[in-house]
Formats: C-alpha cells, sequence, structure tokens
C-alpha cells in the first residue's frame, strides 16, 4: 500500500533488554542515520565492540553509505579465536538488534521476503477493535505469523541494508552476569 508522508512513519525498533548509559551518543547516532532511512535504506545499528564476546552476533560491513556502511554480511555467535579476529579486523560490530526504518520500506521488503508473515499481520491489523485506550488486533490472525526475527526475515535478503556504527555504552541485559556488571 502507498503512503502520504504524514502516514508513513519512521520506526526505531528497540529491544526491552539493553542498557544505553551514554543517552547523548545514543541520540546523536539516531540522528546520523534518519537520512538513511528517508532514502530508503533499513537501517541496523551496530555496536562498537569493546572486546571479542562470543555472546553475541556480528555484522561486518562493506562500503561507506552515508554515515553507515553496507552490510557484507550477518554473522553468528562466534568462538573465542574467530571474535579476536573480528575485533583486530576492525570491519565488525555487534549485532544490536535495533532498526530504524519508514514503515512502507520495511513492509515492502517484509511482502517480499517473507509474504506469509506480511499477509498474518495485515490480516490481524485489517481487524483491530479498540478498547479504551487500547487497540487490539486480532489475537488468532496475530498468532497465525511465522516466528521470525526482523534479521532473519528481512535483513539478511534485502539489498537496502545499511549498518550505522553506534558507541554509546551499550550492553544486552541476557544474563544474570551482565545485569551485575550494569
Amino acid at each position: 500500500a502507498a503512503f502520504s508522508a504524514e502516514e508513513d512513519p519512521m520506526l526505531l525498533v528497540l529491544a526491552a533488554d539493553h542498557v544505553i548509559q551514554d543517552e547523548g551518543a545514543f541520540t546523536k547516532t539516531i540522528g546520523e542515520a534518519i537520512p538513511l532511512a528517508n532514502a530508503g535504506h533499513l537501517v541496523t545499528f551496530g555496536i562498537v565492540p569493546t572486546e571479542p564476546h562470543t555472546g553475541y552476533g556480528y555484522i561486518k560491513r562493506g562500503k561507506p553509505q552515508g554515515n553507515g556502511y553496507t552490510i557484507e554480511e550477518f554473522v553468528e555467535k562466534p568462538s573465542a579465536d574467530i571474535a579476536q579476529q573480528y575485533i583486530s579486523s576492525d570491519c565488525y560490530y555487534w549485532n544490536s538488534g535495533m532498526f530504524l526504518f519508514k514503515v512502507s520500506k520495511y513492509l515492502e521488503e517484509l511482502e517480499k521476503f517473507r509474504p506469509e508473515i506480511h499477509k498474518a499481520c495485515k490480516a490481524a491489523v485489517m481487524s483491530v477493535r479498540k478498547d479504551g485506550d487500547f487497540i487490539r488486533i486480532d489475537k488468532d490472525q496475530f498468532a497465525s505469523s511465522p516466528s521470525d526475527s526482523i534479521d532473519y526475515a528481512v535483513m539478511e535478503n534485502t539489498s537496502d541494508a545499511v549498518v550505522v556504527p553506534l558507541e554509546a555504552n551499550w550492553s544486552d541485559i541476557g544474563s544474570w552476569s551482565s545485569l551485575w556488571d550494569v
């Protein structure tokens, strides 16, 4: 579906279990990514690594693209030796799982690469109902959608993905030990 400028918001997709301690740097980086998203790119934020962490996936950057880079590849959680090679190469970022894109662009790419997800979500939204201050989507329609991450469903398939480096004292609170560290 076509969107007017007013109907085509930009989405900043964030996880609930992350900590960003340098909010100023975070805000600045988001601002630097907006022109890329406005130009039709699907932006992900690559955390500039501080150590060869084996608990994160990595993104290998390609050629410069505005304030970011094209994405050469997404790689799964590496061994310690490979993580050290990634850090030494200076071409890899931790995959933060944070994204910025225009709604229309994301829906276009989702429909292209995972039409069954797009169809289920569209059906769920078409039958929304208002409930006080809430908008409720159809539970059964939404539950019929295949489960997949933005990375696997779209970002690893599209030719319009870019990575923007982020240095904002980021941490993924994925364990009790990482929570303790923060």
